[in-house]
Protein backbone atom coordinates (compact mmCIF):
# COMPACT_ATOMS: atom_id res chain seq x y z
CA UNK A 1 0.00 0.00 0.00
CA UNK A 2 1.01 3.62 -0.62
CA UNK A 3 2.30 5.15 2.59
CA UNK A 4 3.91 8.47 1.41
CA UNK A 5 0.34 10.17 1.61
CA UNK A 6 0.17 8.86 5.48
CA UNK A 7 -3.60 7.46 6.65
CA UNK A 8 -6.98 9.40 5.91
CA UNK A 9 -8.43 10.63 8.68
CA UNK A 10 -11.29 9.49 10.36
CA UNK A 11 -14.37 10.68 12.72
CA UNK A 12 -16.16 8.15 15.10
CA UNK A 13 -19.22 10.13 14.45
CA UNK A 14 -18.88 9.56 10.48
CA UNK A 15 -18.36 5.81 11.48
CA UNK A 16 -21.16 5.37 12.91
CA UNK A 17 -23.94 6.95 10.39
CA UNK A 18 -22.28 4.98 8.02
CA UNK A 19 -22.89 1.51 10.13
CA UNK A 20 -18.87 0.85 10.97
CA UNK A 21 -18.25 -1.01 14.06
CA UNK A 22 -15.65 1.12 15.55
CA UNK A 23 -14.36 -1.20 17.79
CA UNK A 24 -11.66 -2.89 15.73
CA UNK A 25 -10.39 0.61 14.74
CA UNK A 26 -10.29 2.03 18.26
CA UNK A 27 -8.56 -0.74 19.13
CA UNK A 28 -5.56 0.48 16.61
CA UNK A 29 -3.05 2.43 18.24
CA UNK A 30 0.26 4.77 17.11
CA UNK A 31 3.45 6.00 19.31
CA UNK A 32 2.94 10.20 19.32
CA UNK A 33 4.27 12.93 21.94
CA UNK A 34 3.83 16.17 21.99
CA UNK A 35 5.92 18.81 24.07
CA UNK A 36 2.27 20.27 26.41
CA UNK A 37 -0.31 21.06 23.75
CA UNK A 38 -0.88 21.40 20.25
CA UNK A 39 -0.44 19.23 17.67
CA UNK A 40 0.65 15.16 18.25
CA UNK A 41 3.73 14.32 16.41
CA UNK A 42 5.80 10.92 15.50
CA UNK A 43 8.64 10.82 18.19
CA UNK A 44 12.33 11.38 15.93
CA UNK A 45 15.62 10.66 17.85
CA UNK A 46 17.37 13.47 15.42
CA UNK A 47 16.68 16.61 13.08
CA UNK A 48 17.52 16.53 9.41
CA UNK A 49 16.10 17.37 5.65
CA UNK A 50 15.09 13.36 6.10
CA UNK A 51 13.28 13.63 9.56
CA UNK A 52 9.39 14.59 8.75
CA UNK A 53 8.91 17.24 11.49
CA UNK A 54 11.70 19.39 13.34
CA UNK A 55 9.10 19.95 16.14
CA UNK A 56 9.41 16.05 16.60
CA UNK A 57 12.74 15.19 17.96
CA UNK A 58 14.10 13.76 21.78
CA UNK A 59 9.84 13.59 21.83
CA UNK A 60 9.15 10.80 24.05
CA UNK A 61 5.56 9.22 22.74
CA UNK A 62 3.44 7.15 24.86
CA UNK A 63 0.74 4.93 23.05
CA UNK A 64 -2.82 6.59 21.57
CA UNK A 65 -5.55 5.43 19.95
CA UNK A 66 -5.66 6.28 16.39
CA UNK A 67 -9.17 7.24 16.31
CA UNK A 68 -8.94 9.86 19.22
CA UNK A 69 -5.99 11.67 17.60
CA UNK A 70 -5.85 11.57 13.97
CA UNK A 71 -7.05 14.80 13.85
CA UNK A 72 -4.26 16.26 16.02
CA UNK A 73 -1.67 14.46 14.12
CA UNK A 74 1.00 17.63 12.53
CA UNK A 75 0.61 17.50 8.90
CA UNK A 76 4.35 17.04 8.74
CA UNK A 77 4.58 14.29 10.58
CA UNK A 78 1.35 12.29 9.91
CA UNK A 79 2.77 10.41 6.62
CA UNK A 80 5.38 8.71 9.32
CA UNK A 81 2.49 7.82 11.39
CA UNK A 82 2.65 3.55 10.63
CA UNK A 83 0.48 0.64 11.96
CA UNK A 84 0.49 -2.60 11.18
CA UNK A 85 -0.40 -3.89 7.39
CA UNK A 86 -3.74 -5.25 8.63
CA UNK A 87 -4.62 -2.42 10.78
CA UNK A 88 -3.58 -0.30 7.45
CA UNK A 89 -6.11 -2.61 5.60
CA UNK A 90 -8.99 -1.94 7.83
CA UNK A 91 -8.34 1.70 8.68
CA UNK A 92 -8.18 2.73 4.75
CA UNK A 93 -11.12 0.61 3.92
CA UNK A 94 -13.00 2.43 6.76
CA UNK A 95 -12.54 5.26 4.78
CA UNK A 96 -13.66 4.06 1.47
CA UNK A 97 -17.16 3.10 3.68
CA UNK A 98 -17.35 6.48 4.86
CA UNK A 99 -16.82 8.71 1.54
CA UNK A 100 -19.11 5.90 -0.31
CA UNK A 101 -21.94 6.36 2.62
CA UNK A 102 -21.19 10.21 2.19
CA UNK A 103 -21.91 10.16 -1.63
CA UNK A 104 -25.14 7.53 -1.54
CA UNK A 105 -26.68 9.99 1.48
CA UNK A 106 -26.34 12.79 -0.16
CA UNK A 107 -28.08 11.17 -3.79
CA UNK A 108 -30.74 9.65 -1.01
CA UNK A 109 -31.64 12.76 0.82
CA UNK A 110 -32.69 14.71 -2.86
CA UNK A 111 -35.41 15.32 -3.90
CA UNK A 112 -37.56 12.86 -6.52
CA UNK A 113 -37.94 14.36 -10.23
CA UNK A 114 -36.88 13.89 -13.92
CA UNK A 115 -32.95 13.34 -13.90
CA UNK A 116 -30.74 13.99 -16.45
CA UNK A 117 -27.93 12.12 -18.07
CA UNK A 118 -25.48 14.50 -17.73
CA UNK A 119 -26.19 14.21 -13.99
CA UNK A 120 -26.04 10.46 -14.07
CA UNK A 121 -22.57 10.55 -15.59
CA UNK A 122 -20.85 12.63 -12.95
CA UNK A 123 -22.38 10.32 -10.25
CA UNK A 124 -21.98 7.15 -11.98
CA UNK A 125 -18.05 8.24 -12.08
CA UNK A 126 -18.25 8.41 -8.31
CA UNK A 127 -19.86 5.44 -7.50
CA UNK A 128 -18.83 2.64 -4.70
CA UNK A 129 -18.32 0.01 -7.44
CA UNK A 130 -15.30 1.23 -8.98
CA UNK A 131 -13.71 0.64 -5.81
CA UNK A 132 -15.69 -2.39 -5.24
CA UNK A 133 -12.42 -4.54 -6.39
CA UNK A 134 -9.67 -3.20 -4.63
CA UNK A 135 -11.60 -2.42 -1.20
CA UNK A 136 -12.19 -6.76 -1.35
CA UNK A 137 -9.27 -7.40 -2.38
CA UNK A 138 -7.57 -5.02 0.39
CA UNK A 139 -9.84 -6.64 2.74
CA UNK A 140 -9.81 -10.55 2.19
CA UNK A 141 -6.62 -11.24 2.65
CA UNK A 142 -6.75 -10.47 6.47
CA UNK A 143 -10.35 -12.08 7.22
CA UNK A 144 -8.53 -15.13 8.88
CA UNK A 145 -6.04 -13.32 10.78
CA UNK A 146 -6.32 -13.47 14.86
CA UNK A 147 -5.68 -10.11 15.28
CA UNK A 148 -8.41 -8.21 12.62
CA UNK A 149 -9.94 -10.93 11.07
CA UNK A 150 -13.28 -10.41 12.88
CA UNK A 151 -12.45 -6.41 11.70
CA UNK A 152 -12.15 -7.20 8.26
CA UNK A 153 -15.10 -9.09 8.41
CA UNK A 154 -17.21 -6.62 9.50
CA UNK A 155 -15.80 -4.14 7.24
CA UNK A 156 -16.44 -6.12 4.23
CA UNK A 157 -20.11 -6.23 5.50
CA UNK A 158 -20.16 -2.76 5.84
CA UNK A 159 -19.01 -2.31 2.63
CA UNK A 160 -21.38 -4.39 0.96
CA UNK A 161 -24.14 -2.65 2.56
CA UNK A 162 -22.97 0.89 0.96
CA UNK A 163 -22.38 -0.78 -2.51
CA UNK A 164 -25.74 -1.95 -2.53
CA UNK A 165 -27.23 1.35 -1.29
CA UNK A 166 -25.23 2.97 -3.97
CA UNK A 167 -26.69 0.06 -7.08
CA UNK A 168 -30.09 1.08 -5.79
CA UNK A 169 -29.54 4.68 -5.81
CA UNK A 170 -27.82 4.52 -9.58
CA UNK A 171 -30.86 2.12 -10.71
CA UNK A 172 -33.30 5.20 -9.67
CA UNK A 173 -31.21 7.72 -11.50
CA UNK A 174 -31.64 5.28 -14.69
CA UNK A 175 -35.16 5.21 -14.23
CA UNK A 176 -36.29 9.10 -13.94
CA UNK A 177 -33.68 9.85 -16.63
CA UNK A 178 -35.14 9.96 -20.19
CA UNK A 179 -35.46 7.02 -22.44
CA UNK A 180 -32.31 6.80 -24.57
CA UNK A 181 -34.21 6.68 -27.45
CA UNK A 182 -35.83 10.15 -26.90
CA UNK A 183 -32.34 11.72 -26.52
CA UNK A 184 -31.04 10.26 -29.79
CA UNK A 185 -33.50 11.73 -31.58
CA UNK A 186 -33.48 15.28 -30.48
CA UNK A 187 -29.53 15.27 -30.40
CA UNK A 188 -30.03 14.06 -33.79
CA UNK A 189 -32.38 16.80 -34.54
CA UNK A 190 -30.02 19.24 -33.59
CA UNK A 191 -27.26 17.85 -35.55
CA UNK A 192 -29.18 18.14 -38.54
CA UNK A 193 -30.27 21.73 -38.00
CA UNK A 194 -26.34 22.48 -36.87
CA UNK A 195 -25.30 20.52 -40.21
CA UNK A 196 -26.50 23.83 -41.85
CA UNK A 197 -23.39 26.52 -41.47
CA UNK A 198 -26.43 29.51 -41.72
CA UNK A 199 -27.54 28.55 -38.20
CA UNK A 200 -23.85 29.59 -36.64
CA UNK A 201 -23.12 32.37 -38.77
CA UNK A 202 -26.37 34.32 -38.18
CA UNK A 203 -25.83 34.00 -34.33
CA UNK A 204 -22.74 34.52 -34.89
CA UNK A 205 -23.64 38.46 -36.59
CA UNK A 206 -26.19 38.80 -33.89
CA UNK A 207 -23.24 38.11 -31.39
CA UNK A 208 -20.50 40.65 -33.07
CA UNK A 209 -23.25 43.26 -33.15
CA UNK A 210 -23.14 43.44 -29.18
CA UNK A 211 -21.60 46.23 -27.29
CA UNK A 212 -19.38 44.02 -24.60
CA UNK A 213 -16.15 44.73 -22.67
CA UNK A 214 -12.81 44.19 -24.09
CA UNK A 215 -11.96 40.87 -23.03
CA UNK A 216 -15.55 39.29 -22.74
CA UNK A 217 -15.88 35.86 -24.97
CA UNK A 218 -19.04 36.70 -27.63
CA UNK A 219 -21.94 34.97 -26.32
CA UNK A 220 -22.91 31.41 -28.32
CA UNK A 221 -26.46 32.13 -29.11
CA UNK A 222 -27.00 28.79 -31.33
CA UNK A 223 -25.55 26.50 -28.20
CA UNK A 224 -27.80 28.38 -25.80
CA UNK A 225 -31.03 27.58 -27.96
CA UNK A 226 -30.11 23.99 -28.64
CA UNK A 227 -28.86 23.14 -24.99
CA UNK A 228 -32.27 24.78 -24.07
CA UNK A 229 -34.57 23.24 -26.44
CA UNK A 230 -33.30 19.57 -25.95
CA UNK A 231 -33.10 20.14 -22.50
CA UNK A 232 -37.07 20.05 -22.63
CA UNK A 233 -37.73 18.03 -24.95
CA UNK A 234 -35.55 14.88 -23.65
CA UNK A 235 -37.69 14.79 -20.80
CA UNK A 236 -40.74 14.60 -22.80
CA UNK A 237 -42.08 18.16 -22.99
CA UNK A 238 -44.17 19.82 -25.54
CA UNK A 239 -42.41 21.98 -28.43
CA UNK A 240 -44.17 25.30 -26.73
CA UNK A 241 -42.47 24.48 -23.83
CA UNK A 242 -38.66 23.87 -25.73
CA UNK A 243 -39.63 27.04 -27.42
CA UNK A 244 -39.97 29.19 -24.07
CA UNK A 245 -37.11 27.29 -22.82
CA UNK A 246 -35.11 28.59 -25.65
CA UNK A 247 -36.03 32.28 -25.81
CA UNK A 248 -35.76 32.31 -21.90
CA UNK A 249 -32.53 30.65 -22.01
CA UNK A 250 -31.33 34.29 -24.70
CA UNK A 251 -33.44 36.42 -22.71
CA UNK A 252 -30.95 35.79 -19.41
CA UNK A 253 -28.15 36.93 -21.88
CA UNK A 254 -29.49 39.77 -24.33
CA UNK A 255 -32.52 40.84 -22.56
CA UNK A 256 -31.04 43.98 -22.15
CA UNK A 257 -28.13 44.05 -24.29
CA UNK A 258 -26.97 47.08 -26.23
CA UNK A 259 -25.72 47.67 -29.78
CA UNK A 260 -22.03 48.62 -30.74
CA UNK A 261 -22.54 50.60 -33.32
CA UNK A 262 -25.43 51.07 -35.57
CA UNK A 263 -23.81 49.88 -38.81
CA UNK A 264 -23.08 46.31 -36.90
CA UNK A 265 -26.71 45.16 -37.36
CA UNK A 266 -27.25 43.19 -40.90
CA UNK A 267 -29.73 44.76 -43.15
CA UNK A 268 -31.93 45.08 -44.36
CA UNK A 269 -33.77 46.39 -41.02
CA UNK A 270 -37.34 44.87 -39.91
CA UNK A 271 -38.33 47.15 -37.09
CA UNK A 272 -38.98 50.61 -38.70
CA UNK A 273 -37.06 53.51 -37.60
CA UNK A 274 -39.72 56.35 -36.85
CA UNK A 275 -40.49 56.60 -33.57
CA UNK A 276 -37.51 56.72 -31.71
CA UNK A 277 -35.29 59.07 -29.91
CA UNK A 278 -31.92 58.45 -31.53
CA UNK A 279 -30.54 55.89 -33.93
CA UNK A 280 -29.23 54.03 -30.87
CA UNK A 281 -32.66 53.28 -29.45
CA UNK A 282 -33.53 52.00 -32.92
CA UNK A 283 -30.84 49.83 -33.03
CA UNK A 284 -31.08 48.27 -29.82
CA UNK A 285 -35.22 47.67 -30.57
CA UNK A 286 -33.86 46.16 -34.24
CA UNK A 287 -31.58 43.75 -32.20
CA UNK A 288 -34.39 42.73 -29.23
CA UNK A 289 -36.38 41.72 -32.30
CA UNK A 290 -33.64 40.12 -34.55
CA UNK A 291 -32.61 37.65 -31.87
CA UNK A 292 -35.77 36.59 -30.50
CA UNK A 293 -36.96 35.71 -34.58
CA UNK A 294 -33.29 34.25 -34.70
CA UNK A 295 -35.00 31.85 -31.23
CA UNK A 296 -37.99 31.21 -33.16
CA UNK A 297 -36.52 30.28 -36.39
CA UNK A 298 -34.35 27.45 -34.45
CA UNK A 299 -36.82 26.02 -32.84
CA UNK A 300 -39.21 25.81 -35.71
CA UNK A 301 -35.90 24.12 -37.62
CA UNK A 302 -35.44 21.82 -34.77
CA UNK A 303 -38.99 20.90 -34.19
CA UNK A 304 -39.21 20.03 -38.13
CA UNK A 305 -35.91 18.40 -38.00
CA UNK A 306 -37.13 16.45 -34.94
CA UNK A 307 -40.41 14.88 -37.01
CA UNK A 308 -38.40 13.82 -39.59
CA UNK A 309 -35.72 11.94 -37.31
CA UNK A 310 -35.21 8.17 -39.12
CA UNK A 311 -36.10 5.23 -37.23
CA UNK A 312 -34.18 3.72 -34.57
CA UNK A 313 -32.00 0.75 -37.10
CA UNK A 314 -33.19 -2.07 -35.70
CA UNK A 315 -31.62 -4.16 -32.72
CA UNK A 316 -29.43 -5.81 -31.35
CA UNK A 317 -26.22 -4.49 -29.70
CA UNK A 318 -22.56 -3.03 -30.73
CA UNK A 319 -19.52 -2.97 -29.00
CA UNK A 320 -18.54 1.08 -28.62
CA UNK A 321 -14.68 2.77 -27.64
CA UNK A 322 -15.35 5.55 -25.76
CA UNK A 323 -12.99 8.11 -25.08
CA UNK A 324 -13.20 11.50 -23.15
CA UNK A 325 -14.58 9.44 -20.31
CA UNK A 326 -16.66 10.23 -18.11
CA UNK A 327 -19.08 12.37 -20.46
CA UNK A 328 -19.13 15.26 -17.65
CA UNK A 329 -18.11 17.83 -19.76
CA UNK A 330 -20.28 20.59 -21.54
CA UNK A 331 -19.45 19.08 -25.04
CA UNK A 332 -20.67 15.71 -23.40
CA UNK A 333 -24.46 16.41 -22.61
CA UNK A 334 -25.77 14.75 -25.85
CA UNK A 335 -23.91 11.59 -25.08
CA UNK A 336 -24.14 11.23 -21.61
CA UNK A 337 -26.41 8.93 -22.11
CA UNK A 338 -24.11 6.11 -22.97
CA UNK A 339 -22.87 6.06 -19.15
CA UNK A 340 -26.15 3.92 -18.54
CA UNK A 341 -24.32 0.93 -20.99
CA UNK A 342 -22.41 -1.92 -19.16
CA UNK A 343 -19.03 -1.20 -19.44
CA UNK A 344 -16.45 -3.49 -20.62
CA UNK A 345 -12.82 -4.35 -19.98
CA UNK A 346 -11.05 -1.69 -18.15
CA UNK A 347 -11.00 1.99 -17.66
CA UNK A 348 -8.00 2.79 -20.04
CA UNK A 349 -5.72 6.16 -19.82
CA UNK A 350 -6.54 8.59 -22.85
CA UNK A 351 -3.91 11.70 -21.52
CA UNK A 352 -6.00 14.63 -19.58
CA UNK A 353 -8.45 17.44 -20.26
CA UNK A 354 -8.06 20.79 -19.74
CA UNK A 355 -9.91 22.35 -16.56
CA UNK A 356 -9.55 25.43 -15.23
CA UNK A 357 -7.61 24.26 -12.71
CA UNK A 358 -5.05 22.69 -15.08
CA UNK A 359 -5.09 19.19 -16.80
CA UNK A 360 -7.16 15.39 -15.35
CA UNK A 361 -7.04 12.40 -16.18
CA UNK A 362 -8.88 11.32 -19.20
CA UNK A 363 -9.97 7.97 -20.20
CA UNK A 364 -11.91 5.53 -22.30
CA UNK A 365 -13.86 2.65 -22.05
CA UNK A 366 -15.66 0.17 -23.94
CA UNK A 367 -19.55 -0.29 -23.80
CA UNK A 368 -22.11 -2.24 -25.03
CA UNK A 369 -24.65 -0.55 -26.56
CA UNK A 370 -27.94 -0.72 -28.58
CA UNK A 371 -27.24 -0.09 -32.54
CA UNK A 372 -29.41 2.93 -32.91
CA UNK A 373 -26.97 4.58 -29.67
CA UNK A 374 -23.92 3.54 -31.76
CA UNK A 375 -25.07 4.85 -35.04
CA UNK A 376 -26.44 7.85 -32.97
CA UNK A 377 -22.90 8.11 -31.01
CA UNK A 378 -20.85 8.01 -34.21
CA UNK A 379 -22.82 10.84 -36.37
CA UNK A 380 -22.76 12.96 -33.47
CA UNK A 381 -18.69 12.80 -33.26
CA UNK A 382 -18.20 12.70 -36.94
CA UNK A 383 -15.99 15.80 -36.83
CA UNK A 384 -13.85 14.03 -33.95
CA UNK A 385 -13.41 10.03 -35.25
CA UNK A 386 -11.33 9.08 -32.50
CA UNK A 387 -13.99 9.99 -29.92
CA UNK A 388 -16.56 6.76 -30.65
CA UNK A 389 -14.98 4.07 -32.34
CA UNK A 390 -17.27 1.65 -33.26
CA UNK A 391 -16.24 -2.01 -32.63
CA UNK A 392 -17.80 -5.19 -33.88
CA UNK A 393 -21.98 -6.27 -33.65
CA UNK A 394 -23.04 -9.20 -30.83
CA UNK A 395 -24.40 -11.77 -32.38
CA UNK A 396 -27.23 -12.10 -30.04
CA UNK A 397 -28.76 -9.76 -27.72
CA UNK A 398 -27.89 -11.28 -24.54
CA UNK A 399 -24.32 -12.54 -25.97
CA UNK A 400 -21.37 -11.52 -23.74
CA UNK A 401 -18.59 -9.77 -26.07
CA UNK A 402 -15.73 -11.41 -26.64
CA UNK A 403 -12.83 -10.26 -24.35
CA UNK A 404 -10.80 -10.46 -27.95
CA UNK A 405 -12.50 -7.68 -29.42
CA UNK A 406 -13.12 -5.55 -25.83
CA UNK A 407 -8.80 -5.65 -25.64
CA UNK A 408 -8.20 -4.59 -29.84
CA UNK A 409 -10.63 -2.10 -29.12
CA UNK A 410 -8.77 -1.11 -25.73
CA UNK A 411 -5.50 -0.62 -26.86
CA UNK A 412 -6.72 1.86 -29.84
CA UNK A 413 -7.18 4.07 -26.98
CA UNK A 414 -3.53 2.67 -25.00
CA UNK A 415 -1.71 0.37 -26.16
CA UNK A 416 -0.28 -1.25 -22.40
CA UNK A 417 -2.85 -3.47 -20.73
CA UNK A 418 -2.84 -4.81 -17.44
CA UNK A 419 -3.60 -7.85 -18.77
CA UNK A 420 -0.52 -8.12 -21.09
CA UNK A 421 2.11 -9.07 -18.02
CA UNK A 422 -0.45 -11.17 -16.29
CA UNK A 423 -0.91 -13.23 -19.12
CA UNK A 424 2.96 -13.67 -19.21
CA UNK A 425 3.08 -15.79 -16.27
CA UNK A 426 5.73 -16.27 -12.88
CA UNK A 427 9.30 -15.89 -13.71
CA UNK A 428 8.39 -14.71 -17.68
CA UNK A 429 11.59 -13.34 -19.62
CA UNK A 430 11.94 -10.38 -22.33
CA UNK A 431 11.30 -11.58 -25.64
CA UNK A 432 13.78 -11.37 -28.48
CA UNK A 433 12.22 -8.15 -29.82
CA UNK A 434 13.10 -6.68 -26.34
CA UNK A 435 16.47 -8.00 -26.03
CA UNK A 436 17.27 -7.07 -29.66
CA UNK A 437 15.84 -3.33 -28.66
CA UNK A 438 17.59 -3.03 -25.75
CA UNK A 439 20.97 -3.97 -27.23
CA UNK A 440 20.10 -1.65 -30.28
CA UNK A 441 19.82 1.58 -27.12
CA UNK A 442 22.89 -0.08 -25.28
CA UNK A 443 25.23 0.74 -28.18
CA UNK A 444 23.82 4.08 -29.04
CA UNK A 445 25.31 5.30 -26.02
CA UNK A 446 28.28 2.99 -24.92
CA UNK A 447 30.73 6.64 -25.23
CA UNK A 448 28.25 8.78 -23.27
CA UNK A 449 27.97 5.41 -19.91
CA UNK A 450 31.54 5.63 -20.06
CA UNK A 451 32.05 8.98 -19.35
CA UNK A 452 30.16 9.03 -15.83
CA UNK A 453 31.47 8.39 -12.35
CA UNK A 454 29.47 5.73 -11.22
CA UNK A 455 25.83 4.39 -10.81
CA UNK A 456 24.49 6.81 -8.57
CA UNK A 457 25.96 9.94 -10.68
CA UNK A 458 23.86 13.10 -10.68
CA UNK A 459 25.13 13.43 -14.20
CA UNK A 460 22.66 10.25 -14.96
CA UNK A 461 19.66 11.81 -13.23
CA UNK A 462 20.11 14.67 -15.10
CA UNK A 463 21.22 13.40 -18.71
CA UNK A 464 18.22 10.97 -18.15
CA UNK A 465 15.53 13.50 -17.07
CA UNK A 466 16.49 15.69 -20.47
CA UNK A 467 16.48 12.57 -22.71
CA UNK A 468 20.49 12.68 -23.77
CA UNK A 469 20.52 8.91 -21.40
CA UNK A 470 18.23 6.37 -21.67
CA UNK A 471 18.63 3.33 -18.53
CA UNK A 472 18.21 0.25 -20.68
CA UNK A 473 17.02 -2.71 -18.02
CA UNK A 474 19.26 -6.32 -17.91
CA UNK A 475 18.59 -8.84 -19.75
CA UNK A 476 19.26 -11.15 -17.17
CA UNK A 477 17.85 -8.96 -13.80
CA UNK A 478 18.91 -7.97 -11.23
CA UNK A 479 22.29 -6.56 -12.93
CA UNK A 480 24.33 -3.64 -13.38
CA UNK A 481 21.36 -1.50 -14.66
CA UNK A 482 19.11 -2.75 -11.70
CA UNK A 483 21.82 -1.46 -9.53
CA UNK A 484 21.86 1.77 -11.55
CA UNK A 485 17.76 2.59 -11.26
CA UNK A 486 18.26 2.01 -7.20
CA UNK A 487 21.15 4.29 -6.56
CA UNK A 488 18.66 6.85 -8.54
CA UNK A 489 16.55 9.58 -6.46
CA UNK A 490 13.60 7.83 -7.96
CA UNK A 491 11.58 10.15 -5.92
CA UNK A 492 12.70 13.00 -7.92
CA UNK A 493 11.97 11.27 -11.29
CA UNK A 494 7.87 11.87 -10.47
CA UNK A 495 8.32 15.60 -11.41
CA UNK A 496 9.36 14.72 -14.63
CA UNK A 497 7.80 13.85 -17.96
CA UNK A 498 9.96 10.53 -19.27
CA UNK A 499 9.39 8.44 -21.73
CA UNK A 500 8.71 4.31 -21.49
CA UNK A 501 9.12 2.46 -24.13
CA UNK A 502 7.72 -0.50 -23.53
CA UNK A 503 5.76 -4.37 -25.27
CA UNK A 504 2.39 -4.03 -25.58
CA UNK A 505 0.31 -6.48 -26.43
CA UNK A 506 -0.27 -10.38 -25.99
CA UNK A 507 2.26 -12.49 -26.22
CA UNK A 508 2.63 -13.56 -30.04
CA UNK A 509 1.39 -10.79 -31.34
CA UNK A 510 3.28 -8.56 -29.70
CA UNK A 511 4.67 -4.88 -30.60
CA UNK A 512 6.43 -2.06 -29.07
CA UNK A 513 4.99 1.49 -28.06
CA UNK A 514 6.58 4.55 -26.61
CA UNK A 515 4.31 5.72 -22.78
CA UNK A 516 5.03 8.97 -21.90
CA UNK A 517 4.28 10.23 -18.07
CA UNK A 518 5.90 10.01 -14.92
CA UNK A 519 7.99 7.48 -12.66
CA UNK A 520 6.48 7.02 -9.55
CA UNK A 521 8.47 4.27 -7.46
CA UNK A 522 11.26 1.00 -8.66
CA UNK A 523 10.88 -2.11 -7.09
CA UNK A 524 14.47 -3.52 -6.42
CA UNK A 525 13.50 -6.72 -6.22
CA UNK A 526 11.34 -7.28 -8.71
CA UNK A 527 12.13 -4.75 -11.37
CA UNK A 528 9.01 -3.40 -11.47
CA UNK A 529 8.48 0.58 -12.32
CA UNK A 530 5.75 2.68 -11.01
CA UNK A 531 4.27 4.45 -13.99
CA UNK A 532 1.95 7.26 -13.62
CA UNK A 533 0.40 7.86 -17.94
CA UNK A 534 0.65 11.57 -18.54
CA UNK A 535 -2.66 13.44 -17.82
CA UNK A 536 -1.76 12.35 -14.25
CA UNK A 537 -3.54 8.98 -14.09
CA UNK A 538 -2.71 6.79 -10.97
CA UNK A 539 0.57 4.44 -11.69
CA UNK A 540 0.60 1.00 -13.53
CA UNK A 541 2.96 -1.64 -12.17
CA UNK A 542 4.82 -2.06 -15.83
CA UNK A 543 7.18 -5.41 -15.10
CA UNK A 544 11.02 -5.64 -16.03
CA UNK A 545 10.58 -8.18 -18.60
CA UNK A 546 8.90 -5.86 -20.83
CA UNK A 547 10.51 -2.43 -20.26
CA UNK A 548 12.58 -1.86 -23.36
CA UNK A 549 14.01 1.48 -21.93
CA UNK A 550 13.53 4.74 -20.09
CA UNK A 551 14.66 7.88 -21.16
CA UNK A 552 13.28 12.00 -21.51
CA UNK A 553 12.01 13.72 -24.30
CA UNK A 554 14.44 16.67 -25.28
CA UNK A 555 12.20 18.99 -26.74
CA UNK A 556 8.42 17.71 -25.02
CA UNK A 557 8.86 17.97 -21.19
CA UNK A 558 5.17 18.59 -20.10
CA UNK A 559 1.27 17.40 -19.83
CA UNK A 560 0.59 19.28 -22.53
CA UNK A 561 3.22 19.16 -25.10
CA UNK A 562 3.37 15.17 -24.89
CA UNK A 563 0.88 12.47 -26.47
CA UNK A 564 -0.41 10.01 -24.19
CA UNK A 565 1.98 7.29 -26.65
CA UNK A 566 3.36 7.01 -29.90
CA UNK A 567 4.81 4.09 -32.12
CA UNK A 568 7.94 3.04 -31.12
CA UNK A 569 10.28 4.75 -33.03
CA UNK A 570 14.21 4.18 -32.29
Amino acid sequence: MRRDRGLPVLREKELLAAGVDVGPLRRITVVLGRAGGGKWHVPAKAAGWRSHCRYAQHLTGSPLALLDVCEQVCRHCAPGVRVEPGEEALWRAAADVVAADGRVRRLEEQEAGPRSWEGYARVLWEAARHRDAEVRRGLESWTADPSVGAGARQMLKAWSGVLERSETVLAGWRAAAPAAREVTSVSGACDAVAADGNVQRTGQELAAAVLQSRWAQPFDVWAAVRRAWSGVRDQGGEATAARAAAMLAVEAVWGGARVRDVTALPGPALVAGTGFASPAQWADAEFQHRWQQYVLDCCDRLEEALGAAPGDGGDGRQLVLVSGWPLTSKRDAELAYLAQYEQHGPTVPFGGRRTSYGVEPDHAVVLAVPRFAARHAADHTRDDRLRVVLGPELVAAAAEPDERDVLALLRGAYPYLPADAEGDGPGARPTAMVTTARAVRRAAQLGRRAAYSGPDSMEVYNDLVVGKYSWVPDDEHPGPAAAEMENLPVHWLKDWMLCLDVECGMRAETVLHRLYGTVTSYEPGTGRVGFSPAGGHPAILVPVHRIVALTGDRQRRSDGQVPAHEPYEE
